[in-house]
Protein backbone atom coordinates (compact mmCIF):
# COMPACT_ATOMS: atom_id res chain seq x y z
CA UNK A 1 0.00 0.00 0.00
CA UNK A 2 1.34 3.38 -0.95
CA UNK A 3 2.55 5.42 2.00
CA UNK A 4 2.73 2.44 4.36
CA UNK A 5 5.93 2.05 6.30
CA UNK A 6 7.36 -1.45 6.25
CA UNK A 7 8.88 -2.38 9.60
CA UNK A 8 11.64 -4.93 9.88
CA UNK A 9 10.99 -7.77 12.22
CA UNK A 10 14.54 -7.26 13.55
CA UNK A 11 15.14 -3.47 13.65
CA UNK A 12 18.11 -3.72 16.04
CA UNK A 13 20.02 -5.99 13.67
CA UNK A 14 19.77 -3.40 10.88
CA UNK A 15 20.75 -0.38 12.95
CA UNK A 16 23.52 -2.07 15.00
CA UNK A 17 26.22 -1.96 12.24
CA UNK A 18 25.49 1.70 11.68
CA UNK A 19 25.98 2.55 15.33
CA UNK A 20 29.17 0.47 15.43
CA UNK A 21 30.64 2.35 12.48
CA UNK A 22 29.75 5.67 13.99
CA UNK A 23 31.32 4.72 17.33
CA UNK A 24 34.38 2.72 16.34
CA UNK A 25 34.99 3.72 12.74
CA UNK A 26 37.32 6.65 13.50
CA UNK A 27 39.30 4.52 15.93
CA UNK A 28 39.71 1.75 13.38
CA UNK A 29 40.81 4.24 10.72
CA UNK A 30 43.41 5.67 13.08
CA UNK A 31 44.76 2.19 13.85
CA UNK A 32 45.09 1.49 10.13
CA UNK A 33 47.02 4.74 9.59
CA UNK A 34 49.37 3.93 12.50
CA UNK A 35 49.97 0.41 11.20
CA UNK A 36 50.78 1.64 7.69
CA UNK A 37 53.11 4.32 9.04
CA UNK A 38 54.90 1.74 11.19
CA UNK A 39 55.41 -0.51 8.17
CA UNK A 40 56.87 2.40 6.21
CA UNK A 41 59.28 3.27 9.03
CA UNK A 42 60.40 -0.34 9.49
CA UNK A 43 60.88 -0.77 5.74
CA UNK A 44 62.87 2.46 5.60
CA UNK A 45 65.11 1.39 8.46
CA UNK A 46 65.76 -1.97 6.83
CA UNK A 47 66.64 -0.42 3.50
CA UNK A 48 68.77 2.39 5.03
CA UNK A 49 70.81 0.92 7.94
CA UNK A 50 73.10 3.12 10.06
CA UNK A 51 76.38 3.32 8.14
CA UNK A 52 79.28 1.49 9.84
CA UNK A 53 82.27 3.41 11.13
CA UNK A 54 84.69 4.26 8.33
CA UNK A 55 88.07 2.48 8.46
CA UNK A 56 91.07 4.77 8.89
CA UNK A 57 94.66 3.54 8.39
CA UNK A 58 96.95 5.22 10.94
CA UNK A 59 100.72 4.85 11.47
CA UNK A 60 102.66 4.92 14.72
CA UNK A 61 105.98 3.74 16.11
CA UNK A 62 107.47 1.61 18.87
CA UNK A 63 108.04 4.05 21.73
CA UNK A 64 107.48 2.75 25.25
CA UNK A 65 105.71 3.68 27.45
CA UNK A 66 103.59 5.73 25.01
CA UNK A 67 102.94 3.44 22.04
CA UNK A 68 104.11 0.10 20.70
CA UNK A 69 102.86 -3.26 19.40
CA UNK A 70 104.08 -5.07 22.53
CA UNK A 71 102.27 -2.76 24.99
CA UNK A 72 98.75 -3.55 26.28
CA UNK A 73 96.23 -2.11 23.79
CA UNK A 74 99.18 -0.65 21.89
CA UNK A 75 100.05 1.67 24.78
CA UNK A 76 98.07 4.41 26.51
CA UNK A 77 98.46 6.95 23.70
CA UNK A 78 97.30 4.40 21.12
CA UNK A 79 94.31 3.67 23.34
CA UNK A 80 93.60 7.41 23.56
CA UNK A 81 93.79 7.97 19.80
CA UNK A 82 91.66 4.90 19.04
CA UNK A 83 89.01 6.09 21.50
CA UNK A 84 88.97 9.64 20.10
CA UNK A 85 88.71 8.42 16.50
CA UNK A 86 85.97 5.97 17.47
CA UNK A 87 84.00 8.80 19.09
CA UNK A 88 84.48 10.74 15.85
CA UNK A 89 82.84 7.98 13.80
CA UNK A 90 85.92 6.18 12.47
CA UNK A 91 87.41 2.71 12.87
CA UNK A 92 91.19 3.15 13.14
CA UNK A 93 93.58 0.44 12.00
CA UNK A 94 97.00 1.00 13.60
CA UNK A 95 100.23 0.06 11.81
CA UNK A 96 103.54 0.27 13.72
CA UNK A 97 106.70 1.22 11.87
CA UNK A 98 109.69 3.58 12.13
CA UNK A 99 109.03 7.29 12.69
CA UNK A 100 110.64 8.23 9.38
CA UNK A 101 108.48 5.75 7.45
CA UNK A 102 105.35 6.79 9.37
CA UNK A 103 105.81 10.37 8.20
CA UNK A 104 106.58 9.28 4.63
CA UNK A 105 103.37 7.24 4.55
CA UNK A 106 101.26 10.18 5.65
CA UNK A 107 102.85 12.56 3.16
CA UNK A 108 102.39 10.04 0.32
CA UNK A 109 98.80 9.24 1.27
CA UNK A 110 99.52 5.60 2.18
CA UNK A 111 98.37 6.37 5.74
CA UNK A 112 95.72 8.90 6.67
CA UNK A 113 97.30 9.83 9.99
CA UNK A 114 100.21 9.32 12.38
CA UNK A 115 100.85 9.78 16.09
CA UNK A 116 102.28 10.73 18.56
CA UNK A 117 104.44 13.37 16.89
CA UNK A 118 106.19 16.54 18.04
CA UNK A 119 105.11 19.68 16.17
CA UNK A 120 108.31 20.69 14.41
CA UNK A 121 108.40 23.72 12.10
CA UNK A 122 108.46 21.53 8.98
CA UNK A 123 105.43 19.55 10.12
CA UNK A 124 103.50 22.67 11.05
CA UNK A 125 104.20 24.05 7.57
CA UNK A 126 102.47 21.35 5.54
CA UNK A 127 100.60 18.94 7.84
CA UNK A 128 97.42 19.20 9.90
CA UNK A 129 98.11 18.97 13.63
CA UNK A 130 95.59 18.02 16.27
CA UNK A 131 95.35 19.73 19.61
CA UNK A 132 97.95 18.19 21.97
CA UNK A 133 97.20 14.62 23.03
CA UNK A 134 99.53 14.89 26.03
CA UNK A 135 102.64 16.84 27.01
CA UNK A 136 106.03 15.19 26.56
CA UNK A 137 109.16 16.03 28.57
CA UNK A 138 112.55 16.11 26.80
CA UNK A 139 115.76 15.92 28.86
CA UNK A 140 119.48 15.34 28.30
CA UNK A 141 120.79 12.08 29.76
CA UNK A 142 124.42 11.58 30.81
CA UNK A 143 126.51 8.67 32.16
CA UNK A 144 127.40 8.99 35.83
CA UNK A 145 130.91 7.68 35.24
CA UNK A 146 131.75 10.78 33.23
CA UNK A 147 129.69 13.04 35.47
CA UNK A 148 127.07 15.66 34.64
CA UNK A 149 128.43 18.28 32.21
CA UNK A 150 127.94 21.91 33.23
CA UNK A 151 125.57 23.52 30.71
CA UNK A 152 124.41 27.10 31.20
CA UNK A 153 125.08 28.71 27.80
CA UNK A 154 124.71 27.63 24.16
CA UNK A 155 128.51 27.58 23.92
CA UNK A 156 128.66 24.98 26.69
CA UNK A 157 126.31 22.73 24.77
CA UNK A 158 128.04 23.34 21.44
CA UNK A 159 131.30 22.03 22.91
CA UNK A 160 129.72 18.65 23.74
CA UNK A 161 128.86 15.62 21.65
CA UNK A 162 125.07 15.32 21.84
CA UNK A 163 123.28 12.22 20.58
CA UNK A 164 119.77 12.00 19.18
CA UNK A 165 117.38 9.37 17.82
CA UNK A 166 116.60 9.01 14.11
CA UNK A 167 113.17 10.37 13.22
CA UNK A 168 112.92 12.63 16.28
CA UNK A 169 112.31 16.37 16.06
CA UNK A 170 113.94 18.16 18.99
CA UNK A 171 113.34 21.57 20.53
CA UNK A 172 114.57 24.81 18.97
CA UNK A 173 117.11 25.81 21.66
CA UNK A 174 118.88 22.45 21.42
CA UNK A 175 118.97 22.50 17.61
CA UNK A 176 120.31 26.06 17.56
CA UNK A 177 123.07 25.33 20.06
CA UNK A 178 124.24 21.95 18.78
CA UNK A 179 123.70 22.24 15.05
CA UNK A 180 124.04 18.56 14.19
CA UNK A 181 123.33 15.68 16.55
CA UNK A 182 125.11 12.33 16.52
CA UNK A 183 122.22 10.18 15.30
CA UNK A 184 121.37 6.65 16.47
CA UNK A 185 118.73 4.27 15.09
CA UNK A 186 117.15 3.57 18.50
CA UNK A 187 117.07 4.79 22.09
CA UNK A 188 118.91 1.66 23.26
CA UNK A 189 121.70 2.34 20.74
CA UNK A 190 121.92 5.92 22.00
CA UNK A 191 122.30 4.83 25.63
CA UNK A 192 124.91 2.26 24.64
CA UNK A 193 126.88 5.00 22.89
CA UNK A 194 126.58 7.11 26.04
CA UNK A 195 127.91 4.21 28.13
CA UNK A 196 130.78 3.67 25.67
CA UNK A 197 131.79 7.34 25.80
CA UNK A 198 131.00 8.02 22.14
CA UNK A 199 128.70 10.91 23.13
CA UNK A 200 128.51 13.15 26.20
CA UNK A 201 124.74 13.60 26.29
CA UNK A 202 121.69 11.90 24.81
CA UNK A 203 118.51 13.85 24.02
CA UNK A 204 115.48 11.71 24.81
CA UNK A 205 112.14 11.85 26.57
CA UNK A 206 112.35 11.37 30.32
CA UNK A 207 109.75 8.60 30.44
CA UNK A 208 110.75 6.90 27.19
CA UNK A 209 114.41 7.05 28.24
CA UNK A 210 113.66 5.45 31.58
CA UNK A 211 111.55 2.78 29.87
CA UNK A 212 114.45 1.95 27.54
CA UNK A 213 116.89 1.71 30.47
CA UNK A 214 114.50 -0.60 32.35
CA UNK A 215 113.93 -2.86 29.34
CA UNK A 216 115.44 -6.35 29.86
CA UNK A 217 116.98 -6.21 26.38
CA UNK A 218 119.22 -3.29 27.40
CA UNK A 219 122.46 -4.68 28.85
CA UNK A 220 123.41 -1.59 30.87
CA UNK A 221 122.46 -0.64 34.43
CA UNK A 222 119.77 2.04 34.64
CA UNK A 223 121.40 3.40 37.81
CA UNK A 224 124.47 4.41 35.76
CA UNK A 225 122.52 7.14 33.97
CA UNK A 226 121.14 10.48 35.10
CA UNK A 227 119.74 13.56 33.39
CA UNK A 228 120.52 17.26 33.66
CA UNK A 229 117.92 18.82 36.01
CA UNK A 230 116.37 22.27 35.85
CA UNK A 231 114.20 24.31 33.53
CA UNK A 232 116.97 25.81 31.39
CA UNK A 233 115.58 25.50 27.82
CA UNK A 234 118.99 24.32 26.66
CA UNK A 235 118.63 21.07 28.63
CA UNK A 236 114.88 20.65 29.10
CA UNK A 237 111.71 21.12 27.06
CA UNK A 238 108.05 20.20 27.36
CA UNK A 239 106.42 19.61 23.97
CA UNK A 240 102.92 18.60 22.95
CA UNK A 241 102.46 15.28 21.18
CA UNK A 242 99.97 15.38 18.31
CA UNK A 243 97.93 13.34 15.85
CA UNK A 244 98.86 14.51 12.33
CA UNK A 245 97.37 14.21 8.84
CA UNK A 246 98.16 15.42 5.34
CA UNK A 247 96.77 18.90 4.66
CA UNK A 248 93.77 18.06 2.44
CA UNK A 249 90.10 19.14 2.57
CA UNK A 250 89.02 15.59 3.46
CA UNK A 251 91.58 15.35 6.27
CA UNK A 252 90.48 18.74 7.61
CA UNK A 253 86.98 17.33 8.19
CA UNK A 254 88.42 14.37 10.12
CA UNK A 255 90.68 16.66 12.16
CA UNK A 256 87.81 18.93 13.20
CA UNK A 257 85.86 15.91 14.46
CA UNK A 258 88.99 14.58 16.18
CA UNK A 259 89.65 17.82 18.06
CA UNK A 260 86.03 18.07 19.21
CA UNK A 261 86.08 14.51 20.55
CA UNK A 262 89.50 15.04 22.15
CA UNK A 263 88.32 18.19 23.93
CA UNK A 264 85.33 16.31 25.33
CA UNK A 265 87.47 13.40 26.48
CA UNK A 266 90.06 15.61 28.18
CA UNK A 267 87.34 16.72 30.60
CA UNK A 268 86.74 13.16 31.82
CA UNK A 269 88.32 11.01 34.54
CA UNK A 270 88.91 8.41 31.83
CA UNK A 271 91.44 10.72 30.16
CA UNK A 272 93.12 11.55 33.49
CA UNK A 273 93.51 7.86 34.33
CA UNK A 274 94.79 7.04 30.85
CA UNK A 275 97.61 9.60 30.84
CA UNK A 276 98.32 9.72 34.59
CA UNK A 277 101.71 8.04 34.20
CA UNK A 278 102.66 9.94 31.03
CA UNK A 279 102.47 13.63 31.89
CA UNK A 280 105.76 15.42 32.67
CA UNK A 281 106.95 14.31 36.10
CA UNK A 282 108.05 17.80 37.16
CA UNK A 283 104.54 19.11 36.58
CA UNK A 284 102.79 16.57 38.81
CA UNK A 285 105.15 15.33 41.54
CA UNK A 286 104.11 16.80 44.90
CA UNK A 287 104.73 16.34 48.60
CA UNK A 288 101.69 16.46 50.88
CA UNK A 289 101.66 18.58 54.03
CA UNK A 290 98.95 18.89 56.72
CA UNK A 291 96.60 21.88 56.55
CA UNK A 292 94.51 21.22 59.68
CA UNK A 293 95.18 20.94 63.39
CA UNK A 294 95.77 17.18 63.38
CA UNK A 295 99.26 17.41 61.92
CA UNK A 296 98.30 14.70 59.42
CA UNK A 297 97.44 14.78 55.71
CA UNK A 298 93.72 14.26 55.09
CA UNK A 299 92.92 12.07 52.06
CA UNK A 300 89.32 12.47 50.88
CA UNK A 301 86.89 11.17 48.29
CA UNK A 302 85.48 13.25 45.41
CA UNK A 303 82.70 14.58 47.66
CA UNK A 304 85.22 15.79 50.24
CA UNK A 305 84.52 13.07 52.81
CA UNK A 306 87.52 11.93 54.87
CA UNK A 307 88.79 8.49 53.77
CA UNK A 308 92.30 8.11 55.22
CA UNK A 309 94.99 9.96 57.13
CA UNK A 310 98.60 10.04 55.96
CA UNK A 311 101.84 11.28 57.55
CA UNK A 312 103.50 14.57 56.68
CA UNK A 313 105.83 14.18 53.69
CA UNK A 314 103.67 11.64 51.85
CA UNK A 315 104.39 11.93 48.12
CA UNK A 316 101.81 11.87 45.34
CA UNK A 317 101.28 12.41 41.63
CA UNK A 318 98.70 15.00 40.58
CA UNK A 319 96.29 13.33 38.15
CA UNK A 320 94.39 16.46 37.16
CA UNK A 321 95.03 20.09 38.11
CA UNK A 322 91.82 21.90 39.12
CA UNK A 323 90.43 24.63 36.88
CA UNK A 324 91.28 27.29 39.47
CA UNK A 325 94.98 26.57 38.82
CA UNK A 326 94.62 26.69 35.04
CA UNK A 327 92.19 29.55 34.40
CA UNK A 328 92.77 32.82 36.23
CA UNK A 329 89.28 34.00 35.28
CA UNK A 330 87.68 31.30 37.44
CA UNK A 331 87.56 32.25 41.10
CA UNK A 332 87.34 29.41 43.62
CA UNK A 333 83.96 29.13 45.31
CA UNK A 334 85.06 26.90 48.19
CA UNK A 335 87.65 24.34 49.13
CA UNK A 336 89.70 23.21 46.14
CA UNK A 337 90.20 19.45 45.96
CA UNK A 338 92.97 17.98 43.81
CA UNK A 339 92.88 14.40 42.49
CA UNK A 340 96.14 12.58 43.28
CA UNK A 341 97.66 9.10 43.25
CA UNK A 342 99.63 8.42 46.43
CA UNK A 343 103.23 7.33 45.69
CA UNK A 344 104.43 6.06 49.08
CA UNK A 345 103.36 5.27 52.62
CA UNK A 346 100.36 3.26 53.85
CA UNK A 347 98.06 4.64 51.14
CA UNK A 348 100.49 3.96 48.27
CA UNK A 349 98.64 3.41 44.99
CA UNK A 350 95.35 4.89 46.19
CA UNK A 351 93.65 7.53 44.02
CA UNK A 352 92.09 10.11 46.34
CA UNK A 353 91.64 13.86 46.78
CA UNK A 354 93.51 16.38 48.94
CA UNK A 355 93.02 20.03 49.83
CA UNK A 356 95.00 22.13 47.33
CA UNK A 357 96.73 23.84 50.25
CA UNK A 358 98.37 20.50 51.12
CA UNK A 359 100.39 20.43 47.88
CA UNK A 360 104.09 21.24 47.97
CA UNK A 361 105.78 21.18 44.57
CA UNK A 362 109.03 19.25 44.43
CA UNK A 363 111.78 19.24 41.84
CA UNK A 364 112.53 15.75 40.64
CA UNK A 365 116.21 15.08 40.94
CA UNK A 366 118.57 13.32 38.63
Amino acid sequence: MIGRTIMSPHPLRISSPTRWLRTWGPVAALLVVVAVASMIIVTGLRSSPTPPARPLLVSSGDWAPFVGPELPDGGPVTKLVVEVLSRSGYRPEISYTSWTLAEERVRSGASLGMFPMVASASRRADLLLSDPLIDFEYVLFYHRRAGAPAVSTPADLAALRVGGIAGYDYWAELDAAVGELVEFPSTADGFQALADGRVDLLAEGLLSGRAALADPTFAGDAADFGYLPGDNPLVHSVQGLHFMMADTPEAAIVMRKFNRALAEMRRTDEYADLVADLVPAASREVTLTPVGDTGLVELRDAAGRLVLLAPRGTRAQVLAWPDAFLDAAKEPTGRILVRVKVSNGPAQGRVLYVDARALLLTEEGS
